[in-house]
C-alpha cells in the first residue's frame, strides 16, 4: 500500500464528505481513528485505488459508532436518530470572523486539523510488556505448586489458560470434582494477585 499519508488523506476525505460529519467536526479525530482501525490490513495488503469504496463503506461505519459512543445517536427501530436538543430560544449567531467559512451553507470554524492514528497493532514495547507480565504469572503459579504439589495448581493453569479447557473438561482430566477444580482456579487467581 502506498504511504501512511495517503491513507490519512483518504480517511479524512471520505470522513470530511459524509454526511453525519456535519455538526460533529469536533469528533473528527475519532472518526479518523475508528476509520483507520476497521481498515488498516486492507490498506497493507491492497492499492488504494482499489479499495476507495469499500473505505467509504468502513467510515460510515465508523462514524456511527463514534456517534453513538458519544451519546450523540442513538438506534431506532431500523435507523439512527439524533439525540441533539433543539433549544426553544436559540442563542443568537455569533457574527462571522476570518477565521469562520461557509462552505455548503454551514458556517465552519477553519482550524488546522491535525489528529494521530494510532496503530492498532501492538507495539515492540507492549509486547515485551505483556510477556514479561505473563512470565511473572507462571513464576508465581510454579512457586504455588512447589509450596502445594498435591494441588495440581500448574497443571490445572495450563489446561484453564493455556489449553483453554472448560473446568468440567479439567476435572476429568485431574481426576477432581468440577467445583474442586473451580475452588483451586479461585485459589490461583488470589496467589497471583497477592503478587501484585
Amino acid at each position: 500500500m502506498d504511504t501512511l499519508q495517503e491513507q490519512r488523506d483518504l480517511i479524512e476525505r471520505l470522513i470530511k464528505s459524509n454526511n453525519k460529519y456535519f455538526g460533529n467536526e469536533d469528533l473528527l479525530d475519532d472518526f479518523c481513528s475508528e476509520t483507520y482501525k476497521r481498515s488498516h490490513s486492507l490498506f497493507e495488503n491492497v492499492d488504494i485505488k482499489d479499495i476507495e469504496n469499500y473505505i467509504a463503506k468502513v467510515a460510515n461505519t465508523a462514524i456511527l459508532n463514534v456517534l453513538k459512543d458519544n451519546g450523540r445517536v442513538r438506534r431506532r427501530k431500523e435507523s439512527y436518530i439524533s439525540t441533539k436538543e433543539i433549544l426553544i430560544n436559540p442563542l443568537p449567531a455569533k457574527p462571522k470572523t476570518e477565521d469562520t467559512v461557509s462552505y455548503n451553507n454551514t458556517d465552519v470554524t477553519q482550524s488546522d486539523f491535525v489528529y494521530e492514528i494510532a496503530d492498532p497493532r501492538d507495539s515492540f514495547e507492549e509486547k515485551i510488556v505483556r510477556k514479561d507480565l505473563l512470565q511473572k504469572v507462571v513464576d508465581i503459579v510454579l512457586v504455588a505448586q512447589k509450596n502445594n504439589p498435591s494441588k495440581e495448581y500448574l497443571k490445572i493453569f495450563y489446561l484453564r489458560y493455556v489449553k483453554e479447557m472448560k473446568q468440567k473438561e479439567i476435572s476429568k482430566e485431574v481426576n477432581i470434582s468440577q467445583s474442586e477444580v473451580s475452588k483451586r482456579l479461585i485459589e490461583i487467581s488470589e496467589i497471583v494477585k497477592a503478587h501484585f
